[in-house]
């Protein structure tokens, strides 16, 4: 019965059926199986073979628990940590993800972690995250790894080591884990903890947006806002990196997906202005949004700090002071 169910749930000798899955799981939960209880929460909780029901996964979660399943204890305080089918309570999160990394859970070691790191149901306590996301990452968690790197790039609990953070994200990227592949973009952007690297920073970069789409796709049924912002910070490192026409063909695959974003419209005008031989075209769109908000602030703003950020990394063109006149805003 336990083989038929992991078969239909992961699709292993035939078709992926979570609706079958699901009828087999129940059989096995009916004879006091835990981790049939569990696999029914995750269904419900993911929507899989039927409507996503947060309620119903909380009380398949109960049910497994209380025969001591720790990764049920573990999701079912994930529930009380967000808030899904139940009233959100921290303590009660904090609570179980205690039992569950008592036993060895290494997701609800991480959880736990966030909860001192936010100060959520507990008195912040940077040390205490670090010490439990150490744990997690111990058991080779990629998202605590990840958590660990966030520690020492912010000097939270720890003196700020930009070195150990990229250690720690690389080790995370290494498994797959997406936030770390965009720090790391970050961290050679900037040179910090690592020679300044451009290219380097643009890999990363592409690294992580090549994740987020296939994740918001499975998700979501097709690219949208998470895919166009991960292209959108694509085209911002490819221009740095003077790939330009990398950073233009990005650009505008992002603005396809969202074409309100004008944070997505600065970088297609800055890759048409490095491009070279489309000034008019390149004209018209710096000029098209003079007054419009970008995140807070206006255009015009946004295109000058844009200019002085490829000044400083040596980046220039003869455009830029004339765009910079005609926006009315200085160098």
């Amino acid at each position: 019965m336990r083989n038929l169910c992991i078969s239909y749930y992961n699709g292993f000798g035939v078709a992926q059926d979570y609706a079958k899955a699901r009828e087999w799981f129940e059989k096995a939960a009916d004879k006091g199986e835990a981790s049939a209880m569990y696999n029914l929460g995750l269904l419900y909780e993911n929507g899989q073979g039927g409507a996503q029901d947060y309620a119903k996964a909380r009380e398949w979660y109960e049910k497994a628990a209380d025969k001591g399943d720790a990764g049920a204890m573990s999701n079912l305080a994930w529930l009380y940590n967000n808030g899904r089918g139940v009233a959100r309570d921290y303590a009660k999160a904090r609570d179980l993800y205690e039992k569950a990394a008592d036993k060895g859970d290494a997701m609800a070691m991480n959880n736990l972690g966030l909860l001192y790191a936010n100060g959520q149901g507990v008195t912040r306590d940077y040390a205490k995250a670090r010490e439990l996301y150490e744990k997690a990452a111990d058991k080779d968690y990629a998202m605590a790894m990840g958590n660990l790197g966030l520690l020492y790039g912010n000097g939270q609990g720890v003196v700020q080591d930009y070195a150990k953070a990229r250690e720690w994200f690389e080790k995370a990227a290494d498994k797959g884990h997406v936030g770390s592949m965009a720090y790391l973009g970050i961290l050679y952007r900037n040179g910090q903890g690592v020679t300044r690297d451009y290219a380097k920073a643009l890999q990363w970069k592409e690294a992580h947006a090549a994740k987020v789409e296939p994740e918001e796709t499975k998700s979501k049924g097709k690219p949208g806002e998470e895919t166009a912002m991960a292209l959108k910070n694509v085209a911002w490192y490819a221009l740095f990196a003077r790939e330009f026409t990398k950073a233009l063909t990005v650009a505008d695959r992002a603005h396809a997906l969202l074409p309100d974003d004008l944070g997505i419209e600065t970088n297609r005008a800055h890759a048409l202005m490095f491009l070279g031989g489309r000034e008019e075209e390149c004209k018209a769109l710096y000029l098209a949004y003079k007054g419009k908000p970008v995140s807070g602030e206006l255009w015009e703003r946004v295109i000058a700090e844009d200019f002085a950020e490829f000044r400083k990394a040596g980046l220039t063109h003869p455009m830029m002071d004339d765009i910079e006149k005609e926006l009315g805003v200085s160098p």
